[in-house]
């Protein structure tokens, strides 16, 4: 049926992806080695005999997350706008202020830096 409709055999399409997947996770230092003779580790060692090239490393580098903001919000109250203190002096970068209304008109909102 496969050849009628121009599609690879299914048993080569899964043994591809999971070649691809160990190679993957080979490349980026989470492949685990405690049976590389047996079951799915053996698909890599597979793959490194059958040509040198799955032998060399490849240029990946392992994603690594930062998730602490690198900005801080300030919320001032009325009574310290009144006061005219606005951003503390020991703000560095960029300063932004916003506010909004809403009236008997209708609704506005502006931004300022």
């Amino acid at each position: 049926m496969e050849a009628l409709i121009c599609l690879p055999p299914v048993e080569l399409v899964v043994q591809s992806e999971s070649r691809l997947a160990a190679y993957h996770l080979w490349s980026l230092g989470c492949w685990s080695y405690l049976h590389p003779n047996r079951g799915h580790s053996s698909i890599l060692k597979q793959l490194q005999q059958s040509d040198p090239i799955f032998n060399t490393g490849v240029d990946t580098v392992r994603p690594a997350f930062n998730l602490e903001p690198k900005y801080r919000v300030s919320m001032l109250t009325r009574e310290d706008w009144t006061k005219g203190l606005g951003a503390p002096p020991e703000v560095k970068g960029l300063v932004w202020y916003t506010d909004g209304s809403k009236t008997k008109e209708g609704t506005g909102a502006g931004a300022f830096g």
